[in-house]
């Protein structure tokens, strides 16, 4: 009987002893496939939200562009029998720069012209002869009417002469000539680009803000690294819709004279004056998670972060303005957002 006894007891302590390690086993399974994530506490910096001054003038770069540009193109086809240009020569408006073989025209227009003498003689034939009784009224408007209709047509062969005749849209420079002296050419082809540069402009894209706090005629100045002293600009136009990405455009017109005369496509700035100072609330650019269309910033708060979305207005090389998001005296993280999540633990430095 206790032989029995203890051979029961020694059963149900390795049971046990399974059961321990089994479950042991388990739970270090389950830790291993649900690891918890340690939170490491981030140092990071932070900056008081506070109010300021923001000067409302601004800066904004572009390329100047010629204010008249034009790409001159044959309105007829021919063969190139004179090309009186080439790359950057100097032509007036209405210069002829080339000329097109005419030639089946000027027999065209010979040809027309032998009709129309005798059709007219044949008019006044019909005329003497309607007098003694010998033709009819109708005979004469007939003769009339071929009379208008090889006009016409002398004017439409007069008109293609014409063309024949490439000339100059305006004053300017001649540049990219596309075709050499004896080529074919067809309707639509391009001969060469002319660009008048003796007045030049600049389109830059205004944000909302910027949009309406300058006008049509208002003056600009235009700088650059091969200026020695900045250009007096006025603006020319302002868009009154924006494009897709919110932005108005603006159009910056000057005279390109004097001694320093400025080249299209050369990048320029364009530095908007205004008097007026604006305040409001503050942060450092380096509080900003994004861009300033669509900023975020983190806050602390309880030794945590919160990243919230903010409305700016002026932003200048250092700092922000803000519109709305944040209120004075909160703390908006300026260096660690690196490491940083919405909800993670954080340390100031001081």
């Amino acid at each position: 009987m206790k032989k029995r006894i203890v051979t029961i007891v020694v059963c149900l302590l390795i049971a046990g002893s399974i059961g321990l390690v089994l479950a042991n086993n388990k739970a270090k399974i389950d830790k291993a496939a649900h690891p918890v994530k340690e939170q490491h506490v981030i140092p990071v910096k932070v900056y008081e939200v506070k109010e300021d001054s923001f000067n409302t003038s601004f800066t904004i770069n572009g390329t100047t562009i010629p204010a008249k540009e034009v790409k001159i193109a044959s309105e007829v086809q021919g063969k190139l029998v004179r090309l009186y240009i080439k790359n950057g020569d100097v032509v007036r408006a209405g210069q002829v720069i080339a000329v097109l073989d005419a030639s089946v025209y000027d027999v065209q227009l010979k040809s027309i012209d032998a009709s129309i003498a005798k059709a007219r003689l044949d008019l006044t034939r019909y005329t003497n002869l309607i007098e003694m009784g010998g033709a009819t009224p109708m005979q004469a408007e007939s003769m009339q009417l071929q009379i208008n209709s090889l006009m016409a047509e002398k004017k439409q062969v007069l008109e293609q002469i014409s063309h024949m005749q490439i000339r100059a849209a305006f004053s300017g420079k001649i540049e990219n000539v596309g075709v050499e002296l004896g080529s074919f050419v067809s309707y639509g082809t391009v001969l060469c680009q002319l660009i008048d540069n003796s007045s030049l402009k600049i389109d830059v894209y205004l944000s909302e803000q910027e949009a309406f706090k300058v006008k049509t005629g208002q003056p600009v100045t235009i700088s650059s690294i091969v200026l020695s002293q900045p250009k007096t600009a006025k603006i020319t136009m302002i868009s009154d819709k924006a494009d897709a990405s919110g932005k108005f455009l603006a159009e910056i017109s000057f005279s390109n004279s004097g001694e320093e005369k400025l080249k299209a496509g050369i990048l320029a700035d364009v530095h908007f004056s205004l008097d007026a100072v604006e305040t409001g609330l503050s942060v450092p650019v380096s509080a900003l998670l994004v861009s300033a269309k669509d900023a975020k910033v983190f806050v602390t708060k309880e030794n945590k972060v919160v990243e919230r979305s903010i409305k700016t207005g002026i932003v200048t090389s250092d700092k922000v303005q803000v519109l709305e998001g944040l209120e004075a005296g909160e703390q908006v993280v300026i260096s660690g957002q690196l490491n940083l999540e919405n909800g993670a633990p954080v340390s100031i430095n001081k």
